[in-house]
């Protein structure tokens, strides 16, 4: 066998696919590629991450009463303990926008009652904290009621729905997504790829965007977000 062929052969194998290689001589490099690969199907068409690469202190502020050491960056996926309440907060502020996300919970909850589930989610618009909340929006995270959009603090939304009202939920502790938009006040939710609520006349119009931590372990990926005019 000549020079070059040894060396070819020697060479790892590549596979090319959507204008990535993947390195199929090293499978434990898989979920990297894969994980690279779907942020940025998320970051493309002017969305930016905001997922760090290394600290969390990239893109968020802690804040509330959990302490930094309840956060944590995982393989591209932000973790929380849950306890004690508290939220991260994005270190710019944003008025008109789409925001896209995934949250998932810890599994191993049994409800202690019909209507009780733990509790995360996302404040958008957020401002100045009151009693451990920031005054704002609130796309909810708790599991009975995702989809439902409602003011904290003093934060006000008209025309919005809270409560049960979405019953097509996935089982307990599976990824939920939420595409988010804020546009002059109005406010759009999707939830896996239904909209489910709308409202108007948002107060504050701007701010903040937030994930929360609120009594059980949560999972944060794909955060990403696109400014709008």
């Amino acid at each position: 066998m000549d020079k070059p062929q040894r060396c070819a052969e020697q060479m790892p194998r590549r596979t090319l696919k959507a204008g990535i290689c993947i390195l199929t001589d090293f499978p434990f490099m898989r979920p990297f590629i894969l994980f690279f690969c779907w942020s940025l199907a998320w970051a493309g068409d002017g969305f930016v991450s905001l997922i760090p690469k290394r600290d969390l202190a990239e893109h968020w502020i802690v804040d509330g009463k959990a302490p930094a050491e309840a956060w944590s960056l995982r393989g591209g996926v932000i973790a929380c303990t849950g306890q004690p309440n508290g939220f991260l907060r994005s270190k710019k502020l944003y008025r008109n926008y789409v925001l896209r996300a995934e949250w998932r919970f810890q599994t191993g909850w049994e409800p202690k009652g019909k209507q009780e589930w733990p509790n995360a989610g996302f404040f958008i618009h957020a401002h100045e904290v009151e009693n451990g909340w920031p005054k704002s929006l609130e796309v909810q995270g708790y599991f009975g009621e995702a989809g439902s959009l409602f003011g904290v603090r003093g934060g006000k939304v008209s025309g919005a729905k809270r409560g049960p009202f979405v019953k097509d939920r996935p089982p307990f502790g599976s990824w939920d997504k939420y595409e988010i938009t804020s546009q002059n006040g109005g406010v759009k939710v999707v939830l896996n790829g239904v909209l489910v609520n709308e409202g108007s006349e948002a107060a504050p119009s701007d701010g903040n965007v937030c994930l929360q931590s609120e009594g059980w372990p949560v999972f944060y990926r794909n955060v990403s977000i696109k400014e709008l005019p």
